[in-house]
């Protein structure tokens, strides 16, 4: 079997109960991975991981969502693709996992960080889980405590990077809320395959602690399907992972450093109440560019690596490098 495109697609988002005074502001963070891509990627673990990064995550859902909206999914987080020889020695597998959060009061600036921390965060967990998974010999479904450990490391993450921004006046806004968790791994059973099909995702359930009972107060469906299809153009960029990744750090620095200039624009209109935290946040912002700039070297170099790998020596790094799918 040749290489082939497998691409994971979000369709819609359902929402069966809503709990909200008024209608509700559903938004999603999603991250995307695969176990066994031909394709080279840009890695830290077993696992190709993808989780896009653009910061207008909350705009560009829908509002006034209530019970029995459909919702449809944003371009920018709704798919990823990975090349894969199903033939080739080893485990393969394509998932998704999918954070459901409500928009409430939170500062965007805020949740940005979160963002950020929440990529970072299930990335890690995700390749540590599969570490273990690799080690053990076990493919069996995820366990209560793997979901919940994974569950709990980046909520941790999370809360700490918005709130480390916040000052005590934030403590009197509705904070955004996670409404919930949820997850889909192909190949469910060992032996099986992947193959194209559509499919849901288990049901996002919130739940409040009542003296006697315990009561659902949120229900979402969220929905997608994977599809099959040839490398576009019967070749493949054997650099395409690393070449991406070179890229996002580029644009998340681009985006850095646009949210500071805003930053700055306010503290020339801001109260002197406000000043404080303004140029608190300016502060970390330029923290995290110094971080994501420090990281440019590695990534250029991983790119660098990849390209001599394939013997293309008399390119340059910044020139795609494409052989045919079975070269």
């Amino acid at each position: 079997m040749a290489v082939q495109r497998f691409t994971i697609r979000l369709t819609q988002l359902r929402c069966i109960l809503e709990s909200d005074p008024g209608p509700s502001e559903p938004y999603l963070w999603v991250t995307y991975f695969a176990l066994g891509p031909q394709v080279p990627q840009f890695q830290t673990g077993p696992l190709a991981v993808s989780t896009p990064s653009y910061d207008a995550f909350r705009t560009e859902f829908a509002d006034n969502v209530s019970a029995g909206t459909v919702v449809g999914i944003p371009p920018f987080i709704a798919s990823a693709s990975f090349d894969m020889d199903l033939d080739a020695a080893g485990p393969k597998l394509l998932g998704c996992v999918a954070i459901l959060l409500e928009e409430d009061e939170t500062r965007q600036s805020d949740m940005v960080f979160g963002r950020i921390a929440y990529a970072k965060e299930m990335e890690k967990q995700l390749n540590d889980l599969m570490r273990k998974r690799i080690q053990t010999g076990d493919s069996g479904p995820l366990t209560e405590s793997e979901k919940n450990a994974i569950k709990a490391a980046v909520t941790a993450k999370v809360e700490d990077a918005v709130g480390s921004h916040q000052s005590v006046w934030d403590l009197f806004r509705d904070q955004d809320d996670p409404l919930g968790f949820t997850y889909k791994i192909v190949p469910e059973t060992d032996g099986d395959t992947i193959h194209a099909q559509t499919f849901d995702f288990p049901e996002i359930t919130t739940t409040k602690r009542k003296v006697f009972e315990t009561v659902v107060t949120d229900r979402y469906v969220l929905s997608g399907e994977i599809t099959i299809a040839a490398v576009p153009g019967g070749t493949l960029d054997l650099c395409a992972g690393p070449r991406a990744a070179l890229e996002a750090k580029k644009q998340e620095i681009s985006s850095l450093q646009h949210r500071v200039g805003s930053l700055q624009q306010m503290l020339q209109h801001a109260t002197p109440q406000q000043k404080s935290g303004i140029v608190q946040e300016i502060g970390a912002t330029n923290a995290l560019i110094d971080q994501a700039e420090a990281a440019l070297p590695g990534l250029e170099a991983a790119l660098a690596a990849c390209i001599n790998r394939f013997h293309h020596d008399d390119l340059h790094p910044s020139e795609p490098t494409v052989v045919s799918p079975g070269g």
